[in-house]
């Protein structure tokens, strides 16, 4: 009722205007003038009771009026007391010299009208604070102290029962009442309200529970080093930015040695060589440079001849093919099999801390040399530095996984004799992984596996880290993402 004599009220003073003449006014103006309009009016909250109704007063009328009951609303701090207006011609000194009032003047004159306005009420008197949004900093009134100056009894009160005033408030608080529309709004309300319910799934995103997914060994090494990396190019299959140069990026280099070293023992291979000895080191070589030219035909000039530096070397210093034929050719224990680029995917199973694990993994060692001991050498060729052995991960994972793969492999059980990489950079190009003394040692202490009856520390990152390492909040990202790229 007090919401449409409101209205009735604003309507009156547009006919006024257009009837009287259409003043153009200002905002501060236009303001008065609907504060006083409404504050002149007196509404009937009871049909019964013609005399009872609620006033809309400021506090300034509210001292001299009669009132059954008063509710004193919006009681925070920069309205109630009004901020004073400063004034910008006169200093406070010159001011109070004059006879102006001072600051603490008119606090207590405000705090002696809100006391006064307190004391207009014969019944009861409401007190009504409110709280915005958050991000904006709202504080009750310092007159809120004052209360108990009045000496009224305090009562404190949970608040008015919520109902609903606004047309809004009848369409967005349950149960919907859509009682005072009609025609096309309310067939358009009723259609709404005849949807689907916004609980339901179909309107949530949502994805199914990720594949179990054999990650590859350098993958796991990417994540150890820096889980974002990780991410980028193997979630988000991000491609690595091209350098503007004329020669291979490094992951091209990288295909093109392992190609060449391919191709020369299986050509050593099908010529009848097995083990790579002071006696054909010479022959080894030949062949070798015979590999390396025919492969270099297929560059360009300038790629062909950093290549060619590369695998044969230079007056300066030996080539990594040099190291690679040496290395074997020192070596005590002749080979009896080369496995080229063996490929090691599946599940494997590694001792941890809380016992043995299985985990598919995938991954493909560059050479595994069968020895005549019954041993094995994995070799792992690196264009440029050589990882450090104490987080080194690919090697000893490989070594542990061709230990299980080749369980009976030519009708023998075959171990682990030596893990090493060949690296082009660095003050040696063979980095062996393990000395004969602390083999055991160093798998037991590996980041990513152990031997049999040995501790894996971290030998759950193979299969977890994804899982263990990353945030709930990434890992759903994660696994979201990896769900919609693979659909």
């Amino acid at each position: 009722m007090v919401r449409q004599a409101i209205f009735a009220t604003l309507r009156a003073l547009a006919t006024a205007s257009r009837a009287y003449g259409d003043v153009p006014v200002d905002a501060e103006g236009l303001t008065a003038i609907v504060r006083r309009a409404i504050e002149d009016q007196t509404f009937d909250s009871r049909a019964d009771a013609p005399q009872a109704g609620v006033q809309l007063v400021d506090d300034q009328a509210a001292r001299y009026g009669d009132f059954d009951e008063v509710t004193v609303v919006g009681l925070i701090e920069g309205e109630w007391p009004d901020q004073p207006r400063r004034n910008i011609f006169y200093p406070p000194t010159l001011l109070n010299a004059l006879g102006w009032p001072s600051e603490k003047d008119r606090q207590d004159a405000a705090e002696a009208r809100f006391i006064d306005l307190l004391a207009s009420a014969t019944r009861r008197v409401y007190f009504s604070t409110i709280t915005l949004d958050e991000e904006v900093l709202v504080e009750p009134s310092l007159l809120l102290e004052d209360v108990p100056r009045a000496m009224l009894s305090t009562i404190a009160c949970d608040g008015f029962p919520a109902g609903r005033i606004f047309a809004e408030e009848a369409l967005s608080i349950d149960p919907v009442d859509t009682g005072h529309l009609e025609g096309e709004a309310l067939g358009w309300a009723e259609m709404r309200l005849a949807r689907t319910a916004p609980e339901d799934a179909r309107f949530h995103g949502r994805t199914e529970p990720a594949s179990a997914k054999a990650w590859s060994v350098s993958a796991i090494e990417t994540y150890l080093g820096c889980p974002f990396k990780f991410f980028a190019r193997h979630v988000l299959r991000l491609e690595e930015e091209p350098d503007d140069e004329e020669v291979m990026d490094p992951r091209s280099q990288g295909l093109f040695v392992h190609k060449v070293f391919e191709a020369f023992f299986t050509r050593w291979r099908d010529s009848g060589g097995r083990a790579i000895s002071s006696d054909n080191l010479e022959q080894a070589r030949a062949m070798f440079v015979e590999v390396v030219e025919a492969h270099l035909q297929a560059l360009p000039e300038t790629e062909a001849a950093l290549e060619r530096t590369r695998l044969l070397g230079s007056s300066a210093a030996a080539g990594l093919g040099e190291a690679v034929l040496r290395m074997e050719a020192e070596r005590p224990i002749g080979v009896v099999d080369r496995l080229l680029e063996y490929s090691l995917r599946g599940d494997f199973t590694f001792q941890t801390e809380t016992g043995p694990r299985t985990f598919s993994l995938k991954g493909k060692a560059d050479r595994i040399d069968l020895l005549a001991d019954g041993t094995f050498r994995v070799i792992d060729y690196k264009l440029g530095w050589p990882p450090n052995r104490t987080r080194a991960l690919q090697l000893p994972v490989y070594a542990l996984c061709a230990e299980q793969r080749l369980n009976g492999h030519l009708g023998r059980n075959w171990t682990i004799g030596d893990a090493s990489y060949l690296a082009f950079k660095g003050p040696r190009r063979v980095a062996p992984l393990f000395s004969a003394s602390d083999r055991d040692r160093v798998f037991a202490r590996s980041p990513g596996a152990s031997r049999r009856g040995g501790r894996c520390h971290q030998s759950r990152r193979v299969s977890a880290a994804p899982r263990r390492r990353l945030s709930v909040r990434n890992l759903r990202v994660l696994r979201s993402l990896q769900e919609g790229l693979r659909w």
